[in-house]
C-alpha cells in the first residue's frame, strides 16, 4: 500500500517507507519471493518518481532500476515464489523496455505469458513491441502483425485482468491499442522447417532482422547485416567492422548449433569418468553445454570491442571489456556517467548505446545477469559441475561451481538470447547512427561490399532463395 499509494500520490517518503520495509522482510526471510517482488516494485517505482529531463535519467536511476530488475530475477527464481512469477517477469519486462532493451522486454513477457496466458499486460506488452518492430521496419511485416494480433486478442480476451495488474490508469491508456486490428497478417509457416529451425523459432535465437519466427525460404536465414557504413577522405578496403560482425555471428551461431546439439541429441561418448558419488554428470554433452554457454557471455566482449572499432575510441588503459566499455571510470560515491566517446552519440538519442550499457549494469556483480557471467569464469578458470539430482558436492573446493543440470540448461537459452540481443542492439546503434551522421558536400562514392559467399562460389547455381541472400549493404565513402 506504502508503494503502490506513494507512486499514485507522488509521495517519495512513502515508496522510500515500504522499500524499508520490504528490505526488513527480506532481511528474516530471504527466500519469500513475493517480497523480492514487492521491493523490485518499490525500487522501480522510486525511479519513476524521479522527473524524466532526457537521456541522463537513465544515469541517475541507474541503481534503482539495476537493482529492481535483481529483486525481480530473485522473485523469479526464488524457492518460494508463490504466484508472483509471471508478474514479476512482467515486470521485468516493463524495466527492459523503459531501458530501450525490446528484444529482452519481448522475451520476458513471452516467459511471463507461459506461467499465466491470462496476464494481459504481458500480452500488451508483447504487441507494442512488435508494433514498434513494425513501424521501424523491423522483420516481416505480415508476420508481426499476425503475432501482434495474437497478443492483442488474448489481451482483451482477459481484459478485467488489466485493472487488476496495472490499474485503472492502465486499462484507459491500452484501450486504443485492445481495439487494433490487422487484416493482411500471415501466420508464420513452420510446418517444413527442420527440427533445428524449430528449436530457434521456439526460442526466438535466429541472428536476422526480425524478432519472431524466421524465414526458412533462406538458405542463409541468419541474415542479419550491417547497414552502409560512411567514412570521409581517402579510404581503401572494406572497415574492418563487417569483420568484426561476421565473427561475432559465426561465433553466436556455433553456440547455438552446440546447445542445441546438447539439448536434443545423445553425444558419442568415449570418456571413462570416476564418479563422484553427488550425484554429478560427467561428459561430452555436459561440456558442450558449459562451452555453449561460455561462447554466449565472450560475444558480450566482443560487441564492446566492436563498438570501440566503430566509434574510434582511443585505448590507453588496459583491455575493453563489455564491463567497462560504456560509463566512464569513478571513484566510489560518485556519480555514474557516459563514457566520453560515447556521450554525443547517447545526446544524439542513440538509444541502443543505452541498451548496451544497461545489459553491462545487469552482467556485472550484483546485477540480474550476473550469474551468466560468473558461470563463464567459472567454466573458464576454473571447473563448472552439473548434477540432476541435488547440488551437493561430495567435497566442497573453491575451485569448483556447481549447478543443477536443468537449471543451467534454462540458463543456457537465456544465454543465447541475451547474446543475440546484444547483437541485434549493436547493429541498431549503428544504424541509428548512420541516420543521424551529417552528410556532408562533395563528391559521395559507393563500394558495394558482396556476399561472402558468392565470392567464395557457394552460391552457384542458387535457388531463388539463395539469390535473395546474396544482397549486400552498400558503404559510402
Amino acid at each position: 500500500m506504502l508503494v503502490d499509494a506513494g507512486s499514485a500520490a507522488n509521495d517519495k517518503q512513502a515508496i522510500e517507507d515500504g522499500i524499508a520495509l520490504f528490505r526488513g522482510l527480506l532481511a528474516k526471510h530471504p527466500d519469500e519471493g513475493g517480497a523480492h517482488y514487492n521491493l523490485g516494485n518499490g525500487l522501480a517505482a522510486l525511479a519513476d518518481h524521479e522527473k524524466y529531463t532526457g537521456l541522463d535519467w537513465y544515469l541517475r536511476t541507474s541503481s534503482l532500476r539495476h537493482e529492481a530488475r535483481r529483486e525481480f530475477q530473485r522473485a523469479v527464481s526464488s524457492p518460494k515464489p508463490g504466484d508472483t512469477v509471471a508478474v514479476a517477469l512482467t515486470n521485468l519486462g516493463n524495466s527492459f523496455s523503459r531501458a530501450h532493451r525490446w528484444v529482452e522486454a519481448y522475451d520476458a513477457y513471452l516467459k511471463a505469458l507461459s506461467r499465466d496466458p491470462s496476464n494481459s499486460i504481458a500480452s500488451t506488452g508483447a504487441a507494442k513491441i512488435l508494433l514498434r518492430c513494425i513501424a521501424c521496419g523491423i522483420g516481416e511485416k505480415k508476420t508481426l502483425k499476425a503475432v501482434t494480433a495474437r497478443h492483442v486478442a488474448r489481451a482483451k480476451a482477459h481484459a478485467p485482468r488489466i485493472v487488476e495488474l496495472a490499474g485503472a490508469k492502465a486499462e484507459a491508456h491500452l484501450a486504443k491499442l485492445l481495439n487494433w486490428k490487422s487484416s493482411d497478417g500471415i501466420d508464420p509457416d513452420l510446418s517444413k522447417a527442420t527440427k533445428y529451425e524449430k528449436f530457434v523459432a521456439q526460442h526466438r535465437l535466429a541472428i536476422s532482422p526480425t524478432i519472431e519466427a524466421l524465414d526458412c525460404s533462406l538458405v542463409r536465414w541468419d541474415s542479419l547485416r550491417l547497414p552502409g557504413i560512411s567514412e570521409s577522405g581517402v579510404v581503401t578496403g572494406v572497415p574492418a567492422i563487417f569483420a568484426m560482425l561476421n565473427v561475432m555471428k559465426a561465433d553466436f551461431l556455433a553456440a547455438r548449433y552446440l546447445a542445441f546439439q546438447a539439448l536434443t541429441a545423445k553425444m558419442p561418448e568415449s570418456g571413462l569418468y570416476a564418479d563422484t558419488l553427488d550425484y554429478a554428470t560427467y561428459g561430452v554433452t555436459q561440456s558442450m553445454l558449459s562451452l555453449a554457454q561460455r561462447a554466449c557471455m565472450d560475444v558480450l566482449d566482443k560487441v564492446a570491442v566492436a563498438t570501440t572499432e566503430y566509434f574510434a575510441i582511443t585505448t590507453d588503459k588496459g583491455p575493453v571489456y563489455f564491463s567497462n566499455r560504456w560509463f566512464a571510470e569513478r571513484k566510489d560515491g560518485q556519480p555514474r556517467t557516459w563514457h566520453g566517446a560515447l556521450r554525443p552519440h547517447i545526446d544524439k538519442g542513440n538509444t541502443a548505446l543505452i541498451a548496451l550499457a544497461e545489459i553491462s549494469l545487469d552482467v556485472n556483480k550484483g546485477g540480474a545477469l550476473h550469474q551468466k557471467k560468473a558461470f563463464r569464469h567459472s567454466s573458464t578458470h576454473r571447473f563448472t559441475v552439473l548434477h540432476d539430482i541435488g547440488c551437493t558436492p561430495s567435497r566442497n573446493s573453491i575451485h569448483v561451481e556447481h549447478s543443477g543440470v536443468e537449471e543451467f540448461k534454462s540458463l543456457l537459452i537465456e544465454s543465447l538470447q541475451l547474446a543475440r540481443a546484444a547483437i541485434l542492439y549493436f547493429v541498431e546503434m549503428i544504424s541509428i547512427n548512420e541516420v543521424k551522421m551529417p552528410k556532408g558536400g562533395g563528391l559521395v562514392m559507393q563500394l558495394d561490399v558482396p556476399s561472402h559467399h558468392s565470392i567464395r562460389g557457394d552460391d552457384r547455381g542458387p535457388s531463388r532463395a539463395a539469390r535473395r541472400n546474396r544482397r549486400a549493404p552498400k558503404r559510402r565513402v
